[in-house]
Parts: structure tokens; C-alpha cells; sequence
């Protein structure tokens, strides 16, 4: 028995040198971060009105956030300023030259600003994949994004990166949006393609738990596909996320892991205070900065830099070519002013029956006033060319039905229309259409009608607006913003109504 136990006790103790073992590359003294975060910045390097403020203050832009950065850094113990994506599209900069790269002067911006990570969102492939590699090329960070690849060939120079801040060991994987095709058309992302985030985090995070303290998630995902893979992964501490613009004032909590976003344009920067000890985290606190830009002591060579650009895109772009009467405003799910004339403009200059355009590309208001070429760039700032096919009054009937849908809930939003009109009863999951017209007579199922939208609807997410692939589609090479341009400089004087194009019958 003696026997017995002197080895039940020397196994014990062998336990014990080995579970101390495993555990001594864990931070086992508790250590503070603070982790900086922005997202979707789509180009907004200048100011902006706070509309939702008393007396709408001036808000964000590089200057400002440049400010907000360093005093934070300042402040903190440890800290790492990161970027989830989306810096590109939105503004003119964005289709300047700099540095040989559309956007360059964005990324001597985040230079300038002391980024410690990003990872590049779908909107950077707007300029092609030529072009990320470049901006990748001028950054003077870390860029990586593990799940974008050809074959077992990464975009990105890494698909991670671990920091040792100050004795705080720190992983952050990337992740860009999954199923990137679609969201980019297929010829500008040279053959690479996203895959699924969750296997891909897990098989990193099982490499690199052992050489940190903690593990953060760099993300172009968007919230929901965040909560997805927040409870499909393992040892994940933290999800920075993008791509779907969502303004969480503190840290969401799903299956263990905080999730947190900024919303977008460059208004807010993100702050999470984290305790770290024994690979994990022991306290955390977070909360959206606004960057409000009255008492922002500006950096000088940054400011220079911003001034300069914004005379630049001044000079070119700031001539007015008409007059708005009343304001444009948009609307992500349901009939706006702004589609409705968009919709129009396209129609009348391509000839067609009926026009389509997708609420989410059309990307700012317009306060009633002058129109200059930028605010026309701003609005459209996809590059967007023009396409026509025909459809069936049968097939008509089938979008004005899936709209419907997509009006509800949809995350890519409804299709503002022109030619088309529908009223319905019900409710939007079991809609009944009344009436259907095409220029304001009945539609006929069988006739065949002439339409006209944009590449990005009819060729890569026909199935998405329309709930159908569509067949004999006639590329025109006209872009859609040159068009508008064209269309509204012709007007001279605007007048916008919502006309009921979508009525719901009670």
C-alpha cells in the first residue's frame, strides 16, 4: 500500500512541475491593454456635420482622429490602434493618385496617425487587386487577413501578426468578408477568393494560444457573421469588426468573446480597456469616442497634408452644375427622393422601360442648395457601368414581389425603381401584390420590357435583387456617375418627390 502511494504521490507532483510548465508562457501577472479601433472609413478624412447633435458640431476626419489616437495612447499603459477595413470609397481621395496608389494619401494618413494593424475590407478592391497590393506596399504597419487566398497562396504578407507590447504578448488574426465575390466583381480580385473565417481562426489560434496573452479577431465580417463566428471559435478573446457599419456604444459579449465596432466615417474611435492574466481576459471596459473637432489641437504636417488634398479635389471638383430644391435623402429599405430621380435620370438617358438602382449604392444626403461635381462623386462613388436587358411584365411581377423582401430585412437593401410600380396587401413574409404597372399602365405578363441598372445588380447579385439570374445582358461601358453627372448638369434646377412608386395598402 506504502508502495502505492509513494507513486500516486510522485505522479501527483509530476502533474503538477508539468501543469506549471504549460502555463509559464501564460502572462500570469494581471497586465492592462487599451485596444484603439476604427472601421469603414470610406475616405471621410475631413469633417463632417453631426446631424444627431445640437447645433450639428463638426465631427471626424484624420485631424481629429489623429488627436483622439494620441491622447489615448498617452493615457494608456499599453495600447494597439487597429483598423478592421473598408478605408477605401466614399470620397474623392479615394480616386486620387498618391504615392502610386488610388487612396495613398490615405495611408500616409494612417502612417501619419500610428496604425499598429489592418486588414483590408471589400471596398479596397474597387480599384483592383493591383491596386490593395500597392496600398499594402505604402503602409507602414502590419496588414494581414488570413482567409483571402489563391489556392494556399495569402493576399496579405500574413495572415497574423503577434505583438509584444511591453511585455503583453498579442495576436490579431485577420479576416475579410467571406464570400468576396459579389461584393467585388470577380476580375478585380485576380483569382483570390475569401473562405470560411471559423476553421481558419481556429486552426491559427491553436498555433499561436501558446505564444500569447491574448487573441483578438480582426474583421471584415459584419455583426452577424461576427456573432457567427464568435460562437464557432475557440480561444478567441476579442473581435474588432467592420464591414457593417454598426455603432455598439460598449462591448457586445457572444459565447465569451467581446465584439466591437465603430459604425463609420471616421466619427467615433473605439476604446476597450482589457486586464489580462492567465490567458484571459479578467476585466474589460469600452465605449465609442466621439471625435468631436472643437477642441482638437491639430498635427501640424498632418494638417498640411489634408488641407492640401482637400484644395486639390477643390480645384477639380468643387464647380457647382446645379441647383437642388429640395434635400436629397436617401433610404436603405424603402422608396427615397434621391432614387426616385437616380432612377429616372438613368431610365430617360439609356431609353429603357423600367431602371433599377440598389439603395446601398447610393452613399449621401444633399442639403437643398448648390450641386457641385464632388457632392455627384460622393453620392455614386462606385465605379459602376451601365448594362440593359429585357424581362418579361411575368418576370417584372417576380422583383416587384422580391422587393418586397427585401424591404423588410434584407442586408444588401431594396432596389429603387423607375418605370415599375406596385401597391400590395399583407404582410412583407406573405406580401399579395393588388396592382402592378410599367409607365403607369397594367403590366402584361408577357411582353417583353427594356431595362437598365447597373453591372454590379444584374451580373453579380442578380439573385440577391431580383430572385433570379437574368440572361442577355448588353454591357454599354457607361459608367453610372458620368451619366448622372451628364443628367443633372442637363436639369440645371432639381425638384425631388417621393411619388409612391411602392404603396402598401392597409
Amino acid at each position: 500500500m506504502k508502495k502505492r502511494y509513494m507513486i500516486r504521490q510522485a505522479l501527483a507532483a509530476l502533474l503538477v512541475v508539468i501543469s506549471l510548465s504549460c502555463s509559464s508562457n501564460a502572462q500570469n501577472t494581471p497586465l492592462k491593454i487599451t485596444i484603439l479601433h476604427t472601421n469603414d472609413m470610406h475616405g471621410s478624412y475631413l469633417p463632417s456635420e453631426a446631424t444627431w447633435l445640437d447645433g450639428k458640431p463638426q465631427i471626424g476626419g484624420f485631424v481629429a482622429l489623429d488627436y483622439y489616437a494620441s491622447r489615448e495612447k498617452a493615457l494608456a499603459e499599453r495600447s494597439l490602434l487597429l483598423d478592421a477595413g473598408d478605408l477605401m470609397t466614399g470620397t474623392l481621395i479615394c480616386d486620387m493618385q498618391y504615392d502610386g496608389a488610388y487612396g495613398g494619401a490615405l495611408m500616409k494618413m494612417m502612417n501619419m496617425v500610428g496604425y499598429d494593424g489592418w486588414v483590408f475590407g471589400n471596398h479596397e478592391f474597387d480599384k483592383g487587386a493591383s491596386n490593395v497590393r500597392k496600398l499594402i506596399g505604402l503602409a507602414k504597419f502590419p496588414v494581414y487577413c488570413a482567409n483571402f487566398v489563391k489556392g494556399d497562396t495569402l493576399f496579405a504578407k500574413e495572415g497574423y501578426h503577434i505583438y509584444d507590447v511591453n511585455g503583453l504578448r498579442v495576436g490579431v488574426v485577420g479576416i475579410t468578408y467571406h464570400r468576396m465575390v459579389g461584393m467585388a466583381p470577380p476580375e478585380k480580385l485576380d483569382g483570390f477568393v475569401s473562405i470560411d473565417p471559423a476553421p481558419v481562426v481556429n486552426e491559427i489560434v491553436k498555433e499561436i494560444d501558446p505564444q500569447t496573452d491574448l487573441i483578438i479577431v480582426l474583421s471584415h465580417l459584419g455583426i452577424e457573421s461576427d456573432r457567427e463566428l464568435a460562437k464557432n471559435v475557440t480561444g478567441v478573446d476579442m473581435i474588432v469588426g467592420g464591414h457593417s457599419h454598426t455603432r455598439l456604444e460598449t462591448p457586445e459579449r457572444v459565447n465569451g468573446v467581446l465584439i466591437v465596432q465603430t459604425g463609420s466615417n471616421c466619427r467615433n474611435l473605439g476604446r476597450v480597456n482589457l486586464t489580462v492574466a492567465g490567458d484571459s481576459v479578467m476585466e474589460y471596459s469600452g465605449e465609442l469616442i466621439p471625435m468631436l473637432t472643437k477642441d482638437v489641437t491639430p498635427d501640424s504636417e498632418l494638417s498640411a497634408l489634408v488641407d492640401s488634398i482637400k484644395s486639390e479635389i477643390a480645384k477639380k471638383y468643387g464647380v457647382v452644375i446645379a441647383q437642388l430644391k429640395d434635400n436629397w435623402e436617401t433610404e436603405y429599405r424603402s422608396e427615397s427622393n434621391i432614387g426616385d430621380w437616380l432612377t429616372d435620370a438613368i431610365r430617360r438617358h439609356m431609353g429603357t422601360d423600367v431602371a433599377f438602382l440598389n439603395s446601398g449604392g447610393i452613399r449621401k444626403n444633399l442639403n437643398a442648395g448648390p450641386v457641385t461635381k464632388m457632392d455627384i462623386y460622393e453620392i455614386l462613388p462606385f465605379d459602376n457601368k451601365m448594362v440593359t436587358f429585357s424581362l418579361t411584365g411575368a418576370e417584372l411581377t417576380k422583383i416587384a414581389l422580391h422587393n418586397i423582401g427585401l424591404e423588410k430585412d434584407s442586408y444588401q437593401g431594396s432596389l429603387q425603381l423607375s418605370g415599375l410600380s406596385y401597391s400590395w396587401k399583407g404582410t412583407s413574409d406573405i406580401p399579395r401584390l393588388v396592382e402592378v404597372k410599367v409607365n403607369s399602365v397594367p403590366i402584361v405578363p408577357d411582353t417583353v420590357y427594356s431595362v437598365a441598372t447597373i453591372d454590379y445588380v444584374a451580373e453579380a447579385n442578380a439573385e440577391k435583387y431580383f430572385g433570379f439570374a437574368v440572361t442577355d445582358i448588353k454591357e454599354t461601358g457607361l459608367g453610372l456617375t458620368q451619366l448622372v453627372l451628364e443628367e443633372v448638369q442637363k436639369a440645371g434646377e432639381i425638384s425631388s418627390k417621393i411619388d409612391g412608386r411602392v404603396r402598401k395598402i392597409e
